[in-house]
């Protein structure tokens, strides 16, 4: 077991009392933050790859097409380096997620972390809207990812908000994140070192967004599906 890595409780933060917002809902209940002051930021990368079963690069796009939208997203990086980025970047601002519980917790994750990327890069909120749920509308069509669960994330404005949450707040660019100088720092430093909160952003980010009573109720179901009260 690699230095910081523990098992990892299934946790739900805050409290059935809390108000309705969408950290109570939408935050992973895997323990990805406990360890931060001690966890390196290489074995954070790793362990998130870990859970979600990743095994080496995503399988290339297709259709061709969707190549055009990650070039335009990335640049002309090796796609080594793009997902490395990538992975960082969802350690780094705490927009983790697993695959073992609801699907909005997923998308809410990728989003939020997109929003933050574009939003830190300074690309106009409207292309990186549509470049984003350009290639989640795709990804729907596949049926790899659930349209109801989509046009949910694009009800509570979680792209949007993300962007104005890395503005106001002068987020770092995500792009250019300097990943190997901060591989073997612990996470709350790597963090520390570049601008960001030691907690990440997502919790902060999430508990802004309002959520209905109605789809409250949907997701309290949804968590009930996996064993958790939220």
């Amino acid at each position: 077991m690699t230095r910081g890595v523990s098992a990892a409780p299934r946790q739900a933060p805050g409290s059935p009392a809390a108000g309705r917002n969408a950290d109570r809902f939408l935050l992973s209940a895997y323990d990805w933050e406990s360890a931060r002051e001690t966890i390196t930021l290489g074995e954070a990368v790793q362990r998130f790859r870990d859970v979600n079963g990743y095994v080496g690069l995503p399988i290339p796009a297709k259709p061709a097409f969707l190549k055009v939208f990650r070039r335009l997203i990335n640049g002309s990086r090796p796609p080594e380096q793009i997902y490395l980025v990538h992975d960082a970047s969802h350690v780094m601002t705490g927009t983790t997620f697993t695959h073992d519980e609801p699907a909005l917790v997923l998308l809410a994750g990728e989003a939020a972390e997109q929003g933050l990327y574009f939003g830190s890069r300074g690309v106009p909120k409207a292309v990186g809207w549509a470049m984003f749920y350009g290639g989640a509308f795709v990804e729907c069509a596949r049926r790899i990812a659930p349209f109801r669960q989509v046009f949910r994330g694009i009800q509570l404005g979680i792209f949007n908000r993300a962007y104005d949450y890395a503005r106001r707040t002068r987020l770092p660019n995500l792009f250019t994140l300097p990943v190997e100088q901060l591989w073997d720092l612990p996470v709350g430093e790597a963090r520390r070192r570049v601008g960001i909160p030691s907690e990440g952003t997502a919790a902060d980010l999430y508990r802004g967004i309002p959520v209905s009573p109605e789809l409250a109720e949907l997701l309290g179901k949804e968590w009930e599906g996996f064993g958790i009260v939220r």
